[in-house]
């Protein structure tokens, strides 16, 4: 599902003390079945404009177009009902949103609100825990006797159990350590490779964004400040850095080697293999 925003604008609290403009002017376009990542520091607008997709939040101006689905500044009316059985939202900590008496009961609640009989749900939600490495004996506990890495394999089992089309991830492995979070991001990119998702990730690891994107969009002070193919973004290193942003370790380490060697440009590598590779032939052709 293509994703358009048209002019947006999200204004929090208007005509208030408080009155504070979260997003500025936002048009971009999202591609069907893109894995596009989105960087910025806190208060940069990521958030805000995440939730705009399944209508969370309404834009004060503007409007936004998901697959068949718009939102328009100013409509009172608006049935998101068949707009957020398309779009799964994963939060930072999923797990808080965890409220049934056991495991099976929460993957269902979704699929079920949405209109799947309780046997098709139920044969869901023996699919999807081992999705989300679990074996079938979780599915009879209860959610608040697990571990926290458990309990947030079974919420995210519950916002897939509606088979979304579109997933968007708000920093989903925040809190986790790094062996956790890579487990976590395989689990998001194997099911964006399996289903051929729009997948939509708020991080502030540029090292995730770098290795399982191929689009980024870059928020600062709540507009769009960079957008476009992950390579073309991260070889505006210093655009990047003169925002406060970092760059992955690989792709930061070729720019140091660029500053030292004075070369003209270094190529923006995310995969170590391919950075040594260009190191090997850079030092081979300055010893011919």
């Amino acid at each position: 599902m293509d994703i358009v925003f048209n002019e947006v604008e999200h204004c929090y609290m208007p005509n208030t003390p408080f009155e504070k403009l979260a997003l500025k002017d936002i048009s971009i376009n999202i591609p069907s079945g893109s894995f596009t990542a989105i960087i910025g520091h806190t208060g940069s607008g990521k958030s805000t404009l995440i939730q705009h997709i399944n209508g969370l939040l309404r834009p004060t101006k503007g409007s936004i177009q998901v697959g068949a689905f718009h939102i328009k500044a100013g409509e009172k009316k608006v049935d998101l009902t068949g707009l957020r059985k398309k779009v799964g939202l994963v939060f930072q900590y999923p797990e808080h949103q965890l409220f049934e008496e056991t495991v099976e009961k929460d993957i269902c609640f979704g699929p079920i609100n949405f209109g799947l009989s309780e046997e098709k749900a139920a044969k869901r939600a023996q699919e999807l825990i081992e999705v989300v490495g679990l074996d079938q004996s979780y599915l009879h506990k209860s959610p608040f006797h697990l571990s926290g890495g458990q309990m947030r394999r079974v919420a995210i089992a519950g916002v897939l159990a509606s088979r979304p089309s579109v997933l968007v991830l708000d920093e989903p492995a925040a809190g986790l350590d790094p062996e956790g979070r890579d487990q976590m991001m395989e689990l998001f990119s194997n099911y964006h490779s399996e289903n051929k998702t729009t997948t939509i990730l708020v991080t502030h690891h540029m090292e995730v964004a770098a290795k399982y994107a191929d689009q980024i969009i870059v928020m600062h002070n709540g507009q769009i400040e960079m957008a476009g193919g992950k390579t073309l973004i991260f070889e505006q290193a210093g655009k990047l850095e003169s925002i406060g942003l970092g760059l992955p370790n690989t792709v930061h380490f070729l720019q140091q080697m660029k500053e030292t060697f004075q070369l003209k440009s270094v190529p923006a590598h995310f995969d170590v293999a391919e950075a040594a590779d260009f190191i090997a032939q850079l030092l081979k052709s300055r010893e011919g």
